[in-house]
């Protein structure tokens, strides 16, 4: 019967292929998506709300974090994203922890063309709207992606990135620095 069942579900995914290996996965997976569109929501359930149902999904969250409306935090694998305290997510925010192309492709370019990478969003940051962030990067501490952005590579603390593949457009300096 597991096989019945997971094959349908392999099924109803086209050419995309199914992460969950059991039935009990399956179920893990679905609950969570359901927590993640609740979390996504635009609705004005405040970012407190959002951050508590991310946490249920695996995403692991620290203090005073603002996740605005419309943010998709991986559906696969939630647990490999950590966002430190004091971090601000504005709306429409993309944070991918994998990439999994169709089997024709995988085909062609091998399995390494299956990337499974945690993404570190550090203290501080500010991630403008409408950013995606790829598998595998780290956002420095104190560190701003500008809205629009697509980030590919690890930002490093202190700075500004921008555009599509994101570069750096500035360093910050910080207030303690310039006081001295």
């Amino acid at each position: 019967m597991e096989k019945k069942i997971m094959a349908f579900a392999q099924d109803q995914l086209g050419s995309a292929n199914l992460e969950a290996k059991t039935v009990g996965g399956l179920f893990k997976s679905f609950f969570g998506k359901v927590l993640q569109w609740m979390a996504m929501t635009r609705f004005p359930i405040g970012a407190k709300n959002r951050c508590r149902l991310e946490r249920l999904r695996g995403v692991k969250i620290g203090k005073h974090v603002f996740l605005g409306g419309g943010n998709i935090l991986d559906r696969v694998r939630p647990d490999l994203i950590t966002i430190e305290d004091d971090v601000s997510l504005a709306g429409g925010v993309y944070i991918l922890t994998h990439s999994n192309p169709t089997a024709p492709l995988r085909a062609i370019l091998g399995e390494s063309s299956h990337v499974v990478k945690p993404v570190h969003i550090k203290k501080g940051a500010w991630i403008a709207i409408n950013v995606v962030i790829l598998p595998g990067v780290t956002i420095g501490e104190n560190s701003i992606v500008s809205a629009g952005s697509v980030v590919r590579k690890n930002v490093p603390p202190y700075t500004i990135v921008g555009g599509t593949p994101a570069v750096v457009l500035k360093t910050i300096t910080p207030i303690q620095q310039l006081e001295k």
